[in-house]
């Protein structure tokens, strides 16, 4: 005997209900695995209602599975884009965008709290070639001999923070030259690095090179000397090399157009920015761009201020042609004067 087509129906309830995307249903939930579904299902559901006592542990405890599972859910719906893991383990619902229209989600690592290694696993990790050489460049480019408590930050830089050798090497260089031996200090400075992605050495150089010269050659472009740059400016400076990827010659040409035409007055690094924009907008990435770009300007002011020129004097001319026009047209009376004598004489005579 065959199956029948089946037909589906659903019988409405009092209970509050959760509202589920479409497009969940049918683009996420099909690819994803069964636990997966079910954790995000079950979680949705209270913080939609106002739960906010839920925890990874609650979740794994209420659905029978381990809490490493929870999490593993949702990794998975984060690299889906429809999940964002906050610093505080806090999972937040993204609307749900069909994939169709959703860009891209670029995943980057968040590197907060350093690891503790055990003696054991130091000794393990301590026998390599590399851990050696990485041993050998910090007692050499801080002047003393490594302690336990050392070799285990140190040791971070390159198994947790996943930084090379060269890198490290021009972390050091570049703290050190500094005068900053403090290991902690150093510290701070790779966890930036990494969580900043630089790590390659022409990464690592270009900041070094942006930190000991570039801010310095950016001020006085500007006319500002004798201090620091402020974190507000360098955050202008963060947009320009990191989200206009300009380098610091394309910056400091717009610094002196600035200079030009603000004359050193208003907001410099807003009027910096002004110029970079438009030039990132136009695709201008290299001094001869920039060059062309001002003939270009320059030819297209020149070529207006001709055509004015040849209006205005076609108007002169025009109002000049009226005036000569007017007094060559003009029709003259001739006059009789001997006529004129007299009647003068008989008005004299009569008077």
């Amino acid at each position: 005997m065959g199956y029948k087509t089946m037909a589906f129906s659903v019988e409405l309830t009092e209970f509050q209900t959760t509202q589920i995307s479409n497009i969940f249903i049918e683009e996420y939930m099909p690819k994803a695995q069964p636990s997966f579904v079910i954790v995000y299902l079950y979680a949705y559901c209270h913080i939609l209602n106002g739960d906010t006592s839920l925890t990874n542990q609650s979740i794994a405890e209420v659905l029978d599975m381990l809490e490493s599972d929870v999490i593993k859910s949702w990794k998975y719906w984060q690299e889906q884009g429809i999940v964002e893991l906050l610093e505080d383990n806090t999972a937040h619902f993204l609307p749900v965008k069909s994939k169709k229209e959703q860009k891209p989600v670029v995943q980057k690592n968040v590197y907060t709290t350093p690891p503790q290694y055990t003696q054991e696993e130091m000794i393990a990790m301590s026998k390599s070639s590399s851990a050696q050489k990485l041993f050998t460049l910090a007692e050499k480019h801080l002047a003393r001999t490594l302690s336990y408590k050392d070799m285990n930050i140190i040791m971070a830089f390159h198994d947790w923070l996943k930084l090379s050798l060269e890198v490290i090497e021009l972390l050091f260089t570049y703290c050190t030259e500094n005068n900053h031996y403090d290991l902690r200090y150093i510290e701070k400075v790779a966890i930036n690095w990494s969580n900043e992605g630089i790590t390659t050495p022409d990464k690592a150089a270009e900041y070094i090179n942006l930190h000991q010269n570039g801010y310095k050659q950016i001020l006085k472009a500007l006319g500002i000397n004798g201090r620091m740059i402020a974190p507000a400016e360098e955050k202008y400076v963060k947009k320009w090399t990191e989200e206009y990827h300009f380098t610091i010659e394309m910056i400091l040409i717009a610094c002196e157009k600035t200079i030009l035409q603000t004359h050193g007055n208003g907001n410099l690094f807003k009027y910096t920015d002004t110029i970079l924009k438009d030039w990132y907008d136009k695709n201008i990435k290299t001094t001869q761009d920039v060059e062309n770009l001002d003939k270009n300007f320059q030819s297209s002011k020149t070529q207006k201020q001709n055509t004015v020129a040849k209006a205005t004097h076609s108007k002169q001319n025009k109002n000049a042609t009226v005036k000569q026009n007017r007094f060559v047209n003009y029709k003259q009376r001739e006059w009789d004067f001997e006529e004129l004598e007299r009647l003068a004489r008989e008005r004299l005579k009569n008077s």
